[in-house]
C-alpha cells in the first residue's frame, strides 16, 4: 500500500476575487484529493474587523483593493447608514457621488492602460495613464490622498471641497 501524504497548497495570489488554500492528499505522486480552506483570506481582514468599532472598519474597508478604495469605503458607511436608519446630509451625498465618480474613472484608465500596454498599443497606454494622472490629481487635492482617500465616515464625509 502506497503512502498517503498531505501537501498544503496556497494561498493562490492575494489579487483573486477569493484567495484560495487547499490541502492537496497525495498518493505517491498522485493527487487523489483536494481539500479547500473556505473563507481563506491572507490579509486577516476578519480577525481585524472583529477588534474594532464599527466606526473605525471604514479605515480597513478602504485598503481592501487599492484600485477602488473609496468605493469599499462609502458602500461601508452607506450600509452602516442604512442599517442604523442615519440621514446624511445632502452635501455630504453630492461629494461621495464626486469621488466615486472620480474613482470610477481611475479604475476604468488603470485597466484601459493596462490592456493597451498588454497588446502593444503604447499611445492608448500613454495617454489613458496621462489622463488617469490628472484624475488622481483632483482626488488627492480635494480628499489629501492619491490611493486612500479617507473621505467618508459614517454619517457624511470627513471634509468640505469649494
Amino acid at each position: 500500500m502506497s503512502r498517503r501524504i498531505i501537501v498544503p497548497f496556497g494561498p493562490q495570489h492575494p489579487v483573486l476575487p477569493e484567495p484560495i488554500h487547499l490541502d492537496l492528499v497525495l498518493q505517491d505522486e498522485r493527487v487523489v484529493e483536494a481539500i479547500p480552506s473556505i473563507g481563506y483570506i491572507h490579509r486577516g481582514l476578519e480577525t481585524l474587523v472583529a477588534k474594532r468599532e464599527y466606526p473605525e472598519y471604514v479605515y480597513i474597508a478602504e485598503r481592501t483593493c487599492g484600485i477602488c478604495s473609496f468605493i469599499h469605503g462609502m458602500t461601508y458607511c452607506q450600509a452602516v447608514e442604512q442599517v442604523m436608519n442615519l440621514e446624511v446630509p445632502e452635501r455630504a451625498l453630492y461629494l461621495r457621488t464626486i469621488w466615486s465618480e472620480y474613482s470610477r474613472m481611475h479604475s476604468h484608465l488603470l485597466w484601459l492602460g493596462l490592456f493597451a500596454d498588454a497588446i502593444g498599443f503604447e499611445n492608448l497606454f500613454m495617454a489613458s495613464w496621462r489622463l488617469r494622472e490628472s484624475v488622481l490629481d483632483v482626488l488627492e487635492e480635494t480628499t489629501g490622498g492619491r490611493v486612500i482617500q479617507g473621505s467618508c465616515k459614517v454619517g457624511g464625509v470627513r471634509r468640505d471641497i469649494p
